[in-house]
């Protein structure tokens, strides 16, 4: 019987990280890190996943969607697309709990799907929303509560209570706003949405050791970070507030699942501007996708 091999692919601003789960057993397993420019699969990464296929026939590709026209909704009948301006016809959905749906747009996800054509296609593209409700599920409770997963190219946030998903944001940073010289720049275009050839050696020198940094530059990137993040929660805070529906409700508190190494500094800054109970989380976003890929083949 064929071992099978899941291939973890998390492509954000400036690297590329892969994450191969041979089995069960954690031993075994490899990740890398590859430098990448304008969210492509970097070519040294498809040879390094290309060497795995070609030893392991069932090997499994996954990744996130990176696609800026994704979102949800809040509902689980098609009509509720129409409410938006959506052609559902137009858009990859998901129904999800039977209660709020995730969809992509089918012409920006072809688009995005062609990026792996180097790895012979792309066996699993998550949703983010779904990334990021399959992490917090388990601390959901009756009250209601902002959840953002924060990249460095983009973030994914969630309102969210043990009844469902409420309101949701997908933005994509049009820089990358960790860099010094983005303090001013906006987030890029923000999608909101009521509850919203043979390929051999590879070069070992372009996989990723470590970034340095001089001290002044992190401290001023550590503002923007933080900044950039209070903008965000208190613009996603007054959509929702907007909504009737929920006008009466009041968030306090919110859990940052931090994929991108926010400092101390950043997380410092950030809780002394914000009046919510504030918790942050470390996440793998690779390993986040292992364990849905795991889900969806039974494994």
């Amino acid at each position: 019987m064929y071992q099978k091999v899941i291939v973890s692919i998390d492509i954000d601003v400036q690297v590329c990280k892969v994450k191969v789960t041979y089995n069960k057993n954690s031993a075994d397993n490899e990740e890398k890190s590859f430098k990448t420019v304008g969210g492509d699969l970097p070519i040294e990464a498809a040879k390094y996943i290309h060497r795995i296929q070609n030893r392991y026939p069932f090997t499994y590709i996954a990744t996130m969607s990176r696609v800026k026209n994704q979102g949800l909704i809040n509902g689980n009948k098609l009509k509720r697309f129409e409410d938006f301006g959506l052609k559902s016809s137009a858009l990859s959905i998901m129904l999800i709990n039977r209660k709020w749906f995730v969809y992509i747009n089918k012409d920006e996800m072809a688009r995005f799907r062609g990026k792996f054509s180097k790895v012979r296609g792309v066996d699993f593209v998550f949703s983010p929303f779904c990334l990021v409700y399959e992490k917090i599920k388990s601390r959901l409770d009756t009250e209601k509560k902002l959840y953002i997963l924060q990249e460095k190219g983009a973030c994914t946030l969630l309102i969210a209570d043990i009844e469902g998903v409420y309101f949701g944001n997908y933005i994509v940073f049009e820089q990358n706003f960790l860099e010094v010289d983005s303090a001013e720049s906006g987030a890029g275009e923000v999608i909101k949405f009521e509850a919203l050839e043979e390929i051999n050696d590879i070069n070992e020198n372009i996989i990723i050791k470590d970034f340095e940094r001089g001290e002044d530059t992190d401290r001023l990137g550590d503002i923007n970070v933080a900044n950039m993040m209070i903008n965000i929660i208190k613009e996603t805070l007054n959509n929702f507030y907007k909504d009737e529906r929920y006008a009466s409700d009041f968030i306090d508190e919110l859990l940052i699942l931090d994929a991108c190494g926010i400092s101390d500094y950043s997380i410092t800054h950030l809780m002394n501007n914000m009046m919510m109970e504030t918790q942050f989380l470390r996440v793998d976003v690779c390993a986040e996708i292992e364990k849905l890929v795991k889900m969806e083949l039974k494994i």
